[in-house]
């Protein structure tokens, strides 16, 4: 008889485990259609000459060694060259690669549930679905799964989830193996994404719930220092992790300064970014790419959303005994938030979608669980609570089918953004340029202008807005945007570097000549400035260094038509 039930649960387990991948196929299957966007892809990919000559021991060695994009996650760089190696440059392939880690990561949590919640009343394999279904098909986070930039998201939360495993081994066995393990999959997972720092605080509130290892009748705080002391090597993982962090993001540029971000200001924003996601929790609509932080947030806002966590936050305290699974949803939602809430300014988003990745894992399960106490009490019938849940999930499904449509390319995520957001400097920036490239100059400088409006120091929209006036012969007005584009930024080599053609084009030689200069004094490696250099000087008839600049450019990029064209025509 024991058999038969334990054949009937794995049975049972499998059926789950399928319509989940079904949920999963059902929503993103799409991606597989769909281009890279010029938002992030073509930096992390296509403009990045590493990952796109594929994976090799030199190029595995420079992604260890070296920050990118002020931030170290050399894992997933790693990932983005072995597509390369095993794809080619094709954009389908990456996106199904995100959309395989996201179904494994569905899956894992769906099995660490069911196994560490089977010998709990409230436990058991429909709760656990129903957690890993909502995981699945919430639209907050088609972002991490669409967007192949994200890759690091999906990676990331693959480790933790095999961490999770690993701990349930150690917790259970007390296996040596399994906390090594642990340890080993924190340490990759950091690698993929630093946001894995609070994975060893995560373990903490799972000691909790459901794995029982705190006694909450029987001082609770001296075992939970005792076991917050077991994990000791993977919050030093956590500390290296953040000092690394903190590194490639000063060198980066990509922190933000006191001035621009007032610490008031962000403190704001982070009480009410925790409440927005809450929001989208409950009502995924409008999301976007892109978030503007606010100039100013009124004060009734910021407070009322701490008084709002504070007052859950006491309530979960207050019934851990009873519910200890609510108060450790609640209270992962809000740590593993930690990170990316803005207390440390890292861009100028106000939030963002991808964020909620990990933290809504919490949330999932508290809401499943707490459903399941509830149909255990027999205050829920069972078939009402399934019935309920299996509808919400249905509309999610079909919301993120919707939502991950958006990332079909550069132009309908732009504009579906620009649709749901207002003031939204980024997105007015980002389809500019991307109308310039199709060439619809007279939209992309709309859209610039906007840019503007939204953010009166966004120096790259004036200095666009400025080529295109150039274009146009509207020279006055294209000086002044290139005139206030340094002056807002001073060490702007491409300002430099397009004023100068201006400057060519009026005939102002000397100010074109030193414009070239400059903008190669702060970046070398401008061949088009090279290029331009070496025709003024052979227009001034001095051969010789109008062929050593044209040289020049091409040893920077031999595929510069402009330059072996000019250097072709030098005797």
């Amino acid at each position: 008889m024991t058999g038969f039930r334990a054949g009937t649960d794995r049975k049972r387990k499998m059926i789950a485990a399928a319509l989940l991948s079904a949920l999963v196929l059902i929503v993103y299957s799409q991606c597989g259609g769909f281009e890279l966007v010029t938002y992030d892809d073509t930096s992390y990919v296509t403009g990045n000459e590493r990952v796109m000559e594929g994976l090799s021991v030199d190029n595995v060695g420079w992604a260890f060694s070296t920050f990118q994009l002020s931030n170290y996650h050399p894992l997933t760089v790693t990932s983005h060259m072995l597509d390369t190696s095993l794809f080619g440059d094709s954009a389908g392939a990456r996106h199904l690669v995100n959309v395989f880690f996201h179904l494994l990561n569905v899956l894992l949590l769906f099995f660490f549930l069911v196994k560490a919640t089977s010998e709990r009343a409230e436990g058991g394999l429909i709760p656990a679905f129903f957690a890993a279904a909502f995981f699945a098909v919430h639209p907050v986070h088609v972002e991490s799964v669409a967007w192949v930039s994200e890759r690091k998201d999906v990676l990331s939360t693959f480790f933790w989830l095999a961490a999770m495993h690993c701990w349930l081994v150690w917790v259970k066995e007390k296996n040596m193996s399994g906390y090594a393990l642990t340890f080993f999959f924190t340490g990759l997972g950091i690698l993929a994404k630093p946001m894995v720092v609070t994975l060893p605080a995560a373990l903490l509130l799972l000691d909790i719930w459901p794995l029982n290892r705190v006694d909450l009748k029987h001082k609770p705080v001296s075992r939970l220092i005792k076991l917050a002391v077991e994990k000791w090597p993977l919050f030093a993982l956590s500390v290296l992790s953040s000092v690394l962090t903190i590194m490639a993001q000063k060198g980066g540029g990509a922190m933000q300064t006191i001035e621009s971000f007032p610490l008031s200001l962000r403190a704001s924003n982070a009480l009410v970014s925790w409440g927005a996601y809450l929001g989208d929790l409950v009502a995924p609509a409008n999301l976007a790419v892109f978030y503007p932080y606010p100039h100013e947030i009124p004060l009734w806002k910021p407070v009322l959303s701490a008084l709002f966590i504070l007052a859950v936050s006491i309530v979960c305290i207050r019934f851990i005994k009873k519910v200890p699974f609510i108060a450790v949803g609640w209270f992962w939602y809000l740590g593993t938030l930690v990170p990316v809430i803005g207390l440390v300014q890292v861009g100028d988003q106000a939030m963002a979608d991808r964020y909620a990745y990990i933290p809504f894992i919490g949330l999932y399960m508290a809401i499943s669980f707490g459903i399941a106490c509830l149909v255990k009490e027999g205050r829920v019938p069972a078939k009402a609570a399934i019935a309920v849940g299996s509808i919400i999930v249905v509309v999610l499904l079909a919301c993120s089918y919707t939502q991950a449509g958006y990332w079909r390319n550069s132009e309908t995520l732009y504009l579906r953004a620009l649709d749901v957001t207002e003031n939204n400097h980024h997105m007015h920036y980002n389809y500019g340029n991307l109308l310039e490239r199709k060439k619809e100059s007279g939209k992309a400088a709309e859209n610039f202008r906007a840019a503007i409006k939204a953010d009166p120091s966004h120096y790259k929209a004036m200095t666009n807005l400025a080529n295109i006036l150039a274009q146009r012969g509207e020279l006055m007005s294209a000086m002044e945007l290139y005139q206030r584009a340094l002056q807002i930024k001073p060490d702007y080599a491409t300002a430099y570097a397009n004023r100068g053609i201006a400057y060519h084009r009026q005939g102002k030689l000397d100010l074109a000549l030193a414009d070239y200069r400059r903008a190669l004094e702060l970046n070398p490696l401008l061949a088009d400035s090279l290029v331009n250099i070496g025709i003024l000087y052979y227009m001034r008839g001095d051969t010789s260094a109008a062929k050593e600049s044209l040289r020049k450019a091409l040893e920077i990029d031999p595929d510069n038509k402009l330059a072996r064209k000019n250097l072709n025509m030098i005797p």
